[in-house]
């Protein structure tokens, strides 16, 4: 860090200082302390120089040329000396204040559940502990994950994410741990992994179902004390990484069913978060697509495209299994094919779920055969009647009379939906 601290007892001795400090002053860290002498506080201390902050007479300083604001904190039995260059802090306080009001400002949301789950994260976002993330393909599980490392501690420091589906282990190790000059044939550079070049900062597991026995052993060790060996290297490398996982599949039953490691699971379900699919929270479907529509006007560069009545109430009949990234595409594509400035129903074309996917099997157990047909039945002219807008051009898709087609889509209000 860019902060130079020094921490002083009441007779002025040090008690210690950071590496920064060491670095700044060198051999002008002394007992006793001097330091009006160390800071040239003497010719610092006009009143121009002076800031009040927090009832404290915070100092402006020059040190090698450089802009310092000397913060001096004083406890009961010792003074905190706090440098930090000016620069540095114009940058981190306008990280800070970009970051607290932005880093979550990517998940458009007006529902309890999502408000709920925000402000967990955000608390979470505040601890050292591993963080566990589950949720459906498409819910957002990697934007979740960087959003809590922006709007932690760790906000301005490297974030990397490593996918961990079907690697193998020689990879994931490679990747993650790094390896020494020589580690394989042909190798005659030594590399940092992913968690030295993300020293003080986060690295994403996405997909840590699918990381192996091997590899779980290896990472519980890492969680466990922050030491590890690059592959092919005697020595231990120490780093300070958070570390957050992802996974699309419920861990607790992988444990039971001994393909995951009930010691490596229970300590990374300390600090847990679960997205819900899109499904659950309909309340965010109308400032999604109006957020979504004006992320591609503007990265487009046209005007903005009005959105058609009947749009949300037609997305809110669909299932959406791939959740918010199959609704950002199935907008995105509706969009650069649209030749008007509204979007209507007619411009999305909504793929038809895989059967075990579609709603009416979600509540089978209370619903019966006939229901359970006439829920499908519906699903399909819901799907179909856009890209076939008359009962007649239906009833030629479907091979069936106009007649039955009409009563049908009387039966079901589908045709109330365009």
């Amino acid at each position: 860090m860019q902060v130079a601290v020094i921490k002083i007892d009441n007779q002025n001795s040090i008690i210690s200082y950071n590496q920064t400090a060491k670095m700044l002053f060198g051999s002008l860290l002394n007992n006793p302390f001097n330091y009006n002498q160390l800071f040239n506080l003497e010719s610092s201390s006009s009143e121009s120089d002076k800031i009040h902050f927090e009832n404290r007479d915070d100092i402006i300083i020059v040190i090698q040329k450089q802009c310092y604001l000397l913060q001096q904190i004083k406890e009961s039995d010792e003074t905190i000396f706090i440098l930090q260059p000016i620069e540095y802090l114009k940058k981190r306080l306008s990280k800070v204040a970009i970051v607290g009001k932005q880093a979550f400002d990517l998940f458009a949301t007006q529902s309890r559940t999502m408000k709920k789950l925000i402000a967990q994260a955000k608390a979470f976002s505040m601890q050292r502990e591993p963080l566990l993330i589950s949720g459906e393909t498409g819910t957002g599980k990697d934007l979740l994950a960087y959003a809590c490392h922006q709007y932690s501690p760790r906000g301005d420091h490297v974030f990397l994410g490593l996918n961990c589906a079907a690697m193998p282990d020689d990879v994931v190790e490679s990747e993650l741990y790094g390896h020494a000059a020589g580690a394989y044939p042909g190798v005659t550079e030594s590399k940092k992994g992913f968690f030295e070049q993300a020293n003080g900062g986060s690295v994403l597991l996405d997909g840590i179902d699918e990381m192996s026995f091997q590899m779980q052993t290896k990472l519980l060790r890492f969680i466990n004390d922050g030491y590890f060996r690059r592959v092919g290297d005697d020595n231990e490398v120490y780093v300070d990484v958070r570390i957050i996982c992802a996974t699309k599949v419920d861990l607790a039953l992988l444990v039971e069913q001994g393909k995951f490691r009930k010691d490596l699971y229970y300590r990374l379900n300390v600090l847990s978060l679960n997205l819900p699919p899109l499904k659950e929270r309909f309340d965010d479907l109308d400032l999604l697509v109006k957020t979504f529509v004006t992320e591609f006007t503007d990265k487009q560069g046209i005007k903005p495209i009005k959105i058609d009545h009947d749009v949300i109430d037609y997305l809110s009949r669909y299932t959406w299994p791939g959740n918010v990234r199959q609704l950002k595409n199935v907008l995105s594509s509706a969009l650069a094919q649209l030749t008007d400035s509204v979007l209507t129903v007619s411009d999305i074309v909504l793929p038809l779920p895989p059967t075990s996917q579609i709603s009416w099997v979600d509540n089978e157990e209370n619903r019966s055969l006939d229901e359970m047909v006439k829920q499908f039945e519906k699903e399909i002219l819901v799907h179909l009647y856009d890209k076939f807008p008359s009962t007649r051009k239906l009833a030629k898709r479907l091979g069936i009379s106009h007649t039955a087609i009409a009563n049908k889509l009387r039966e079901y209000g589908v045709s109330k939906l365009f």
